[in-house]
């Protein structure tokens, strides 16, 4: 049992499910589950785990990729300036969202996995006993009812103000103050500095804080998240009672009106600001104890520091990985709190210590201190040694440097194995996870064949096929699959002429109106990003968990290119959870769609692509374009291909499905179809193709590509 539905407590669940516990339930005191929240915040330590748990891809879609820490004095002097995520050397990007959008994307993978049931909403937690071999939790809800749970684990994370802490700390009071007030605020505004940037200003008193969390359809705009903070003594006395929107924002502005990093304006930013929220900044005194026989916590509950450091939200979805990882891989609850706890709160500690210090924004204090008047030339005052010994040193404290994110082992649980009340967690359950995170990173591995051979065909100056980003897709390891695949007679040709046949086919089909694209085992796929698709298309992608998100950290140099509005899913298509993910995503069933499949079919079994297209088919309206190509029968009978079919078969993707004609099979299941073989496009056969060359269509390599409409 989980108390507490905010970010600890849902990231709890999912990663406590991940781990192999199908029996979680999180109780809820509110009586909805309401999202609610301004912006936060999200390290790249914290994000690897939100990937691994396969939420990436969700959560890009509403986020901001941070790029970029700048640090200036009252005047707008630039004092010090680091990247952020990936261009900082991390693996994984660190993200700028709405509390309430990542609160969304969390219980919405909760219900997805342990059922609607698994959010218990209108249950306060009122009671709690525990004691060896026997916990149990009393919840109240609004109607005055009363009921039991017993549980063999119970988790708080009911944050700040946690009744679970208070059980064990009845004497604890109320998180203290440091004296200081916070005004919040968001609203649509232009860009500013690089557009992905997040901005301090300040002395050594006040701070305001700057960043863009959301992007608008409109290019140049963002809703920008701020913060304004300054001590409670230089407010006027009418602060303390309560005040209107109207108040917060001119008590702002008497503080801050002529700051701004460039490219704000602090008036009009307020102005535009609907709601200001005020509250005092608070924390909690580190505790010797987190864990009580089978009790323990997590977040705030357990460790709640300043708002120094982008570290609440970052710590308190860590918290939920460790934690479940111990419970996972320890044999007895009582062992695997201990080892999380050991593992946790010392580092915790350190770091709630160091907010107290306001962590890496510590710069802006010393610069004031030194350099009180401003400054003309910032290395006057400080050495860029000392100010990036401030940065290094904080993330050290936290455990969030690049290489130790980047190196240490995964907390990602492949053969989970626990029991939960006596009765063992489904193998079929197990089984699937275990499955699922081999396939992932095969295909990670792997998945990069066909941009390397994309990127030798762009390279050629008789190119058939212009992809000026495979190039970045080509890894050293899908570079030397390509040799040996090539070595054992494997053929370049159905990769480029299928991808050429796309390109067109798509393009014809978005100048025609088409805005709605889904690409179904997209893997490395560039379309999004290389052809010229008008803004106002919608892009889809659904590949494997893992092979989407490798696909972004080596594209991340171009993410600014993609000119539609792309959204990918982390699904295995052979699972009937995809369309339910497509449509939660946005997917209009009642607009036209192009559908492209494009080099997946080889790996299914006929079945598997009967029920395939049949969904498809029903999730398509009139109009509708599906592209899809598959091998002809005779290549698994041509000798010509043996070695190249047993080397597939080698490295575990044996190719499966031959067609002896890809248009009948189309039309039997419902569509006006036109398909040609390679032999066929070489000869000219489809008018509105280009004819390929002779060396991209050599007679062993027997394959089928179509175009078929919903008519």
């Amino acid at each position: 049992m989980i108390v507490g539905s905010g970010i600890a407590g849902l990231a709890t669940a999912i990663s406590l499910h991940a781990a192999g516990f199908d029996q979680v339930t999180v109780f809820e005191a509110e009586p909805q589950l309401r999202p609610h929240g301004l912006g936060l915040n999200i390290l790249p330590n914290a994000v690897r785990e939100l990937t691994e748990l396969g939420l990436l891809d969700q959560l890009r879609q509403r986020a901001v990729r941070t790029q970029e820490l700048a640090m200036f004095n009252t005047r707008g002097d630039l004092v010090w300036r680091e990247d952020r995520g990936t261009l900082a050397g991390y693996r994984w990007p660190q993200l700028s969202i709405s509390r309430a959008e990542l609160v969304t994307v969390l219980a919405d993978e909760v219900r997805r996995r342990l059922g609607e049931g698994a959010i218990v909403t209108d249950a306060r937690l009122v009671g709690l006993h525990s004691e060896p071999g026997l916990t149990s939790g009393t919840f109240l809800d609004r109607g005055g009812s009363a009921r039991v749970v017993e549980t063999e684990l119970l988790i708080g994370a009911d944050g700040i103000h946690s009744a679970v802490r208070a059980a064990f700390y009845p004497t604890e009071g109320p998180p203290p103050s440091n004296g200081m007030t916070m005004y919040r605020g968001t609203t649509w505004g232009p860009d500013f500095l690089t557009g992905s940037t997040m901005a301090v200003l300040g002395d050594d008193r006040r701070r305001l804080v700057l960043y863009p969390i959301a992007r608008d359809d409109t290019p140049g705009r963002s809703l920008i998240n701020w913060v304004a903070a300054f001590p409670d003594g230089e407010a006027e006395a009418h602060k303390r009672q309560p005040m209107n929107v109207a108040e917060r924002r001119a008590a702002v502005l008497r503080q801050f009106g002529s700051w701004a990093p460039p490219g704000v304006d602090l008036p009009r930013l307020l102005e535009d600001t609907s709601d200001v929220q005020q509250y005092s900044m608070i924390d909690r005194d580190p505790v010797p104890r987190w864990s009580f026989n089978n009790v323990t916590l997590v977040g705030d509950a357990a460790h709640a520091m300043y708002p120094a450091g982008s570290n609440g939200a970052t710590q308190a979805i860590v918290d939920a990985r460790v934690l479940s990882w111990h419970l996972a891989t320890q044999a007895e609850v009582g062992s695997a709190l201990q080892a999380y706890e050991d593992e946790r709160r010392p580092q915790m500690t350190e770091l709630q210590n160091a907010n107290r210090s306001m962590g890496p924004e510590r710069v802006i204090t010393l610069a004031h201190e030194r350099a009180p008047h401003g400054f003309d030339d910032v290395s006057d005052v400080f050495s860029e040694d000392e100010l990036a010994a401030i940065s290094r040193s904080y993330a050290q404290t936290g455990k969030f440097d690049q290489d130790r994110v980047n190196s240490r082992p995964s907390l990602t649980v492949t053969r989970p194995r626990r029991e939960t009340r006596g009765d063992s967690i489904p193998a079929g359950g197990a089984t699937d996870t275990a499955v699922r995170d081999d396939r992932s990173q095969a295909v990670k591995e792997t998945g990069f064949i066909t941009a390397v051979i994309r990127a030798m065909e762009h390279d050629r100056a008789d190119a058939y096929l212009v992809d000026r980003y495979a190039a970045l897709l080509s890894t050293p390891r899908s570079r030397t699959m390509t040799a040996e695949a090539l070595a054992a007679g494997g053929t370049i040709g159905s990769v480029i002429v299928r991808a050429r046949f796309g390109d067109v086919a798509l393009g014809e089909a978005t100048a025609g109106g088409i805005a709605q694209v889904v690409c179904l085992a997209a893997g490395s796929d560039t379309r999004a990003w290389r052809l010229d698709l008008p803004a106002r298309t919608q892009f889809f992608e659904i590949d494997l968990p893992g092979q989407l998100e490798a696909k972004e950290r080596l594209l991340e140099p171009v993410r600014d290119r993609l000119a539609c509005r792309r959204v990918s899913l982390g699904e295995d298509l052979r699972r009937e959870t995809w369309p339910q993910r497509l449509l939660a995503a946005g997917y209009e069933p009642a607009s036209p769609t192009v559908w492209i499949i494009e080099g997946l079919l080889p790996y299914f079994q006929i079945e598997d692509f009967t029920r395939l297209i049949g969904t498809v088919r029903k999730m398509s309206t009139l109009g509708s374009v599906l592209l899809v190509d598959a091998p002809h029968t005779d290549f698994y009978t041509d000798p010509a291909n043996e070695t190249f079919l047993a080397f597939m078969r080698s490295r575990g993707s044996a190719f499966q499905l031959g067609l002896d004609d890809l248009g009948a099979f189309l039309r039997h299941q419902g569509w006006t179809a036109e398909a040609y073989t390679l032999r066929q496009l070489h000869a000219g056969e489809c008018r509105w193709l280009p004819s390929p060359p002779e060396r991209l269509c050599p007679p062993h390599d027997h394959h089928w590509v179509a175009r078929a409409q919903l008519s």
